[in-house]
């Protein structure tokens, strides 16, 4: 009796295939070498252009964003999951007015919030017109009072950030790395068509931690009129159980 060779399934293929490739993405951390092709774990870092400007290495970085209220937060978030790329797409929608502050200063960072926080009371925010990005699409943002906010902080925090830090236009991403241009041309046309736009409110604000390209909420800052309406603290602190952090999202941008 001829036994029939047994080939393996594509399930094991795929296993196999993938295994060999993070033993050999594990081979290339552990030893120091880089690999030129395409991307491995090895390469998972941040780029320059979107680390803090600091004299050492940073081990932790930080992102400010603005805290809206929950129902203008889901209407948005529904539309970022809509069209942004499911593989990529680590982040619920957010405003964020700093994306690289250094973990070395966050006493400073802190500081520089808390004196900030109990000057403002809760404020409107909009979505305005959608437009193009390089292969995506955003949404304005309208909400003044982040501007006085961005440049009352950027003064205080001028000599550490990064030149993308340097300026704000508040916006939402709903899209981005969707590949040809057709396709966020495509997005952009329904956007417009077919989206009423959405208005909520600026609570307060919240720093998160950067891990491989997710957001861990850390802290929450509390403009006064929110906190004393919910008998909230100036400033929450969140635990580990919200891993991995969204936007807006204390359950776990």
């Amino acid at each position: 009796m001829i036994k029939r060779r047994q080939w393996p399934s594509r399930t094991q293929q795929y296993l196999r295939r993938h295994v060999s490739v993070a033993q050999s993405n594990l081979t290339n951390v552990n030893s120091g070498s880089s690999n030129s092709g395409r991307y491995t774990a090895s390469k998972r870092t941040r780029r320059a252009d979107h680390t803090p400007q600091t004299a050492q290495p940073e081990s932790e970085t930080y992102v400010l964003a603005l805290n809206t209220d929950e129902v203008h937060h889901k209407a948005i978030t529904t539309l970022r999951n809509q069209y942004f790329p499911a593989r990529l797409n680590k982040l619920s929608a957010h405003v964020a007015l700093f994306r690289a502050l250094p973990g070395s200063e966050l006493p400073t960072i802190q500081n520089a919030i808390e004196g900030l926080i109990g000057q403002y009371h809760p404020f409107h925010i909009s979505t305005g017109k959608a437009f193009l990005l390089a292969r995506g699409v955003a949404l304005e943002a309208h909400a003044k009072p982040a501007q006085d906010i961005f440049r009352t902080l950027k003064a205080q925090w001028s000599q550490f950030l990064r030149e993308q830090d340097q300026s704000f236009r508040a916006h939402y991403k709903i899209q981005d790395r969707a590949g040809a241009k057709r396709i966020a041309e495509k997005t952009l046309e329904e956007v417009q068509g077919s989206f009423a736009g959405s208005t909520g409110m600026v609570t307060g604000l919240s720093l998160y931690l950067y891990v491989m390209g997710y957001w861990k909420l850390r802290y929450i800052y509390h403009f006064p009129e929110e906190r004393e309406q919910k008998d909230l603290p100036a400033m929450e602190k969140t635990g580990d159980e919200d891993w991995p952090a969204l936007p807006n999202s204390k359950a776990g941008t």
